[in-house]
């Protein structure tokens, strides 16, 4: 498989997974880079057909695919020369994403904790998942380990992202995960 095409199937998962994981009706912002997957992945799932309405004179009413306009989803495009940052642009691509959440540092300091907690994420080593299937299942073993095993100072001392959400009430050691009897009920 290409590398892009690789790419813009885990991109598209990635949102298809995301979106299913959100009560149904709510939008929230969302906020991506320039990566052309990520566009093509909202409008596979939110996008519509429109028309301009017709009032019965003149050109009949041409029908447009797009995203709607009650999305609320911004880009942030980086233009670079070598390693060199020449410019960032902040694209409004529907609704209205507030100017303090269009960017993208939570999601790069995000792609930095994983590729440096996950040797998998990186390109250039032994370890790189040439497997999707094995892939997915390595991203599920960090999502669990960071989210109920790992305290992030930012939540305050001891917190882990589970407690902070009330799914536990203490830090998981790796043994508990380890022999967690997980059942889904999800038919």
């Amino acid at each position: 498989m290409h590398a892009d095409e690789r790419g813009g199937t885990v991109g598209r998962s990635f949102v298809a997974e995301t979106l299913s994981k959100m009560k149904s009706g709510h939008r929230p912002y969302f906020v991506t880079d320039g990566y052309r997957v990520y566009n093509e992945a909202m409008e596979r799932i939110y996008g519509e057909w429109s028309k301009k309405p017709y009032g019965g004179r003149g050109r009949p009413p041409v029908f447009k695919f797009g995203l709607p306009e009650d999305l609320n989803y911004g880009q942030v495009v980086k233009t670079r020369k070598g390693k060199r940052l020449e410019s960032v642009e902040y694209i409004q691509v529907s609704g209205a994403v507030p100017q303090e959440y269009l960017n993208t540092s939570s999601v790069e300091r995000m792609n930095l904790t994983v590729r440096s907690r996950m040797a998998r994420m990186k390109r250039s080593c032994r370890t790189f998942s040439k497997n999707i299937d094995m892939l997915n299942l390595s991203v599920d073993v960090f999502r669990a380990l960071y989210n109920l095993c790992s305290p992030h100072s930012s939540l305050g001392k001891k917190v882990t992202p589970g407690m902070e959400l009330g799914i536990t009430d203490e830090v998981w050691s790796v043994r508990k995960l380890m022999s967690f009897s997980y059942r889904n009920n999800i038919d």
